[in-house]
């Protein structure tokens, strides 16, 4: 009997393992989800295209550094500044697909920092490129040129974050230009966003954008400056809070209206508005219905004035107006295509992506449904195969609820919320997720002798919850896929398979450690 329960511990530990090294591995497929490609072409030209357009990402800038910022007060004289939501999955690379495909990460498949392959789905930087502009990056790291290798026609990837990214090569412009300074972010992750060392990092990216805009005429040039995703004061993104997934956006220059309130901004219609104000067609498979695309309207300096709102627009010419009526029509072609798809895919009208998004989460919610009825059967025949009386039972289970509710409380209060916003650093994360769930199943075994007063049955009631654990982990796999499928779910299940295989290994070393105990005592005692 033993040796069976330390064989299942030890299985435990090693699954354990074998999951968390892989679940980063698991989450991303660069094909894509539900991608709807939409053929596009400008038939009404832009009457007067930017000299230079510049897009500049600040790595992990949050919205209220950029509001002290110099440059962002002299860009909005020239433009308009608005507040973008970039959506709930706020990691670097996602964001980055984000920002130049117009798509939402649950359908780009780009998921994590790692995978290194090019995406499916279409960015603004492929376009322009396809339609004769020289488009040039300037990052701190490759992951642009990586996700879009046909979008450059030149990328510089600058390892030292001491070197200056907006500093090209000859201080040559081309025709669109990306730039993306990584120490912000840096600075944030090991210091925390409250610190000196991340003000100072601010600091610095506002001289140095200021250094770029001596080389700009936004008279002629068009800017548009945001970021991936804030911060959190004691560092670390990925999930939803507001001072992560809001960053700001400012437009300048050429092409964009002068506005001076800060104006909701979906970040997926930040590739769209590239499109518009550069005068290319849209990237191809741009999220199109229940979307935020009539915002470009209110960003362009292409129709007549609103009397109703606080800007200033050029007077219109035949030629703008054309072209703002050629790209209307655009934006609703794509929504027509996109309403076309969705219809044969949920089988009926109306087709919109709240219904697709609700029926695959609903095949999620049966799946786990049918798994959570299978634990209650599978747990009901180990207490009975166990002779527990229902008194026992309930005890039991009462003591379980108290366990995992344990592992709740210490991981708020050395971690913080579950979501990925915790993990900031990997390094730091691993030694101290896996002291959390440690202290965690210590608390359950001590809680155990106090409150049930069993020793005889401690070492089978924590194999019952490493087993929980394992259903839970293994669970996840059949629940969502491998890789991660349609749509993510919530913040705390998609960072849950990171602590979970943590605790399955912890609690499974704990429980084991219970059974060798035991047998040694039961060794002790034959003699």
């Amino acid at each position: 009997m033993r040796i069976a329960q330390l064989s299942f511990a030890i299985a435990c530990i090693v699954v354990g393992f074998f999951l968390g090294e892989r679940y980063i591995s698991r989450l991303p497929d660069h094909a894509g989800y539900f991608l709807v490609p939409v053929a596009d072409e400008v038939r009404a030209a832009l009457p007067s295209r930017p000299r230079h357009s510049v897009l500049i990402v600040v790595d992990g800038l949050r919205r209220d550094a950029a509001e002290g910022m110099a440059v962002t007060r002299r860009l909005e004289k020239s433009g308009q500044c608005r507040v973008s939501d970039q959506g709930s999955f706020t990691v670097s690379r996602p964001e980055y697909a984000l920002l130049s495909t117009g798509l939402e990460v649950d359908r780009t498949g780009s998921r994590n920092n790692d995978l290194t392959t090019p995406l499916a789905a279409e960015s603004i930087w492929q376009v322009a490129r396809a339609n004769g502009l020289r488009v040039s990056g300037s990052s701190h790291l490759p992951w642009f040129a990586q996700l879009f290798p046909g979008g450059f026609d030149r990328f510089t990837h600058l390892e030292a974050h001491a070197a200056n990214v907006f500093a090209q090569e000859n201080g040559a412009l081309l025709d669109v230009n990306v730039f993306h300074p990584l120490y912000v972010d840096e600075n944030a992750h090991h210091h925390g966003a409250a610190s000196s060392e991340y003000a100072a990092a601010v600091a610095r990216v506002d001289l140095e954008i200021a250094g770029l805009l001596e080389r700009i005429d936004l008279t002629k040039d068009l800017v548009v400056l945001t970021a991936d995703h804030g911060h959190r004061d004691a560092g670390g993104h990925g999930g939803a809070q507001p001072e992560i997934r809001n960053v700001l956006i400012c437009f300048a220059g050429s092409g964009v209206a002068r506005r001076s309130d800060r104006a909701a901004f979906d970040g997926r219609s930040t590739a769209p508005a590239l499109a518009l104000l550069l005068g290319v067609p849209f990237p191809r498979h741009m999220r199109a219905g229940d979307d935020g695309l009539d915002a470009l309207w209110e960003i362009a300096a292409i129709e007549p004035s609103d009397p109703s709102q606080p800007t200033e627009r050029s007077k219109p010419t035949e030629a703008s107006l054309a072209y703002l009526a050629d790209r209307r029509a655009a934006v609703e072609h794509f929504r027509v295509e996109n309403r076309r798809a969705l219809e044969a895919w949920l089988g009926d009208a109306p087709g919109t992506w709240p219904r697709l998004y609700a029926r695959e989460a609903a095949a999620q919610d049966g799946r786990a449904t049918l798994l959570s009825i299978l634990t209650v059967l599978g747990f009901a025949a180990n207490f009975r195969a166990r002779r527990l009386t229902l008194r026992e039972t309930l005890a039991t289970l009462l003591w379980m609820t108290a366990s995992l509710l344990a592992l709740w409380v210490i991981h708020r209060l050395v971690l913080g919320d579950l979501d990925f916003t915790v993990i900031n650093l990997r390094e730091q994360f691993i030694p101290r997720a896996a002291m959390v769930t440690f202290a965690a199943a210590l608390a359950a075994a001590a809680g155990h002798v106090l409150a049930l007063r069993r020793p005889e049955r401690l070492a089978g009631d924590l194999l019952m919850l490493v087993g929980l654990l394992l259903v839970a982990n293994v669970g996840h796999v059949y629940v969502y896929g491998w890789p991660l499928g349609f749509p993510l779910p919530s913040q705390a299940a998609r960072y849950f398979p990171f602590l979970g295989a943590i605790a399955l290994a912890t609690y499974a070393l704990v429980a084991a450690v219970v059974i060798v105990r035991d047998a040694a005592r039961a060794a002790r005692g034959a003699r």
